[in-house]
């Protein structure tokens, strides 16, 4: 009897060993192909000089006790004509994080619900998973305005005059120009609603702001204004003071915005408009 229990105890134990080591529910269920992938967060963003451009960074986070040497990078969303990579040679410390340049494609304008997802290659395998929040928030942003500047492009010529006129002076001076308006297709009126400056810079609409349904061109007026920095910290540090917003209507189209940076004789304009301004 003392015999046959002492056989079955070590049968349970063997058992017990073996469970163990084929996996039970503490043990590590993931595939080797699993174990070798990064381990990362995705995100995206862009510098303020790149800002509305095809020029972006995929912020790679590397969650691993190990450096992550990365061979390539891309994005898979229908918004940008579904899934593409480029080459990349960047190496990423443990708990690190980087931003690596991505350029994007044209965008493809169908609106789209699909979550947004980044790729990362590397030595050790390849990984592609949504991005954060706030970077799909930012990217989904940038192809609103990139689809925007589509549809007016598509519809108009839109560009500065060539002439600038100063008006008043010290801190009540401002510039003024025209936007040139002509119509490379339809025949819709083309509503001008607002500008939004820059932190150096006002901008405003003092006249009309109408193309009117079946006219070809218009020339309406922009005036340029300056803020309420004059300090040097803001004038130096300003890394786009010219990246100027204009809100506007196609027809029915909704409203839209696109980016209109003034040409550099409008710039050295507002540059001498502020010197002006913040020496009174």
């Amino acid at each position: 009897m003392g015999a046959a229990w002492a056989a079955a105890l070590v049968l349970l134990v063997a058992l017990s060993a073996c469970s163990g080591a084929s996996g039970g529910p503490a043990a590590d269920r993931s595939s080797p192909a699993e174990q070798g992938r990064p381990r990362v967060t995705l995100s995206f963003t862009q510098l303020l000089p790149d800002e509305g451009t095809e020029r972006g960074l995929l912020r790679v986070r590397n969650t691993a006790d190990e450096p992550l040497h990365v061979t390539g990078i891309g994005l898979d969303w229908p918004g940008y004509g579904s899934s593409f990579r480029q080459d990349k040679d960047a190496l990423i410390g443990p708990d690190a994080t980087m931003d690596l340049r991505l350029t994007l494609p044209a965008p493809q304008c169908e609106a789209t619900a699909t979550p947004i997802v980044g790729l990362v290659e590397s030595d050790a395998g390849s990984v592609q998973q949504p991005l954060l929040g706030t970077g799909e928030d930012f990217l989904r942003r940038l192809w609103t305005l990139q689809c925007s500047e589509r549809l007016v492009s598509d519809a108009l010529d839109l560009r500065y005059g060539d002439r600038w006129t100063r008006l008043g002076s010290g801190a009540g001076s401002s510039i003024r120009g025209t936007l040139e308006l002509r119509r490379r297709r339809g025949d819709e009126p083309v509503r001008l609603l607002g500008v939004q400056g820059s932190v150096l810079y006002d901008v405003a609409l003092p006249g009309g702001t109408l193309l009117p349904a079946g006219r070809a061109a218009a020339s309406l007026p922009i005036e340029i204004l300056p803020g309420n920095r004059c300090d040097e910290h803001a004038r130096g540090q300003a890394t786009a003071p010219f990246v100027f917003r204009l809100e506007l209507t196609v027809g029915d189209s909704g409203p839209v915005k696109v980016i209109i940076e003034p040409p550099p004789r409008g710039q050295d304009e507002a540059t001498a408009l502020l010197d002006r301004a913040c020496a009174s």
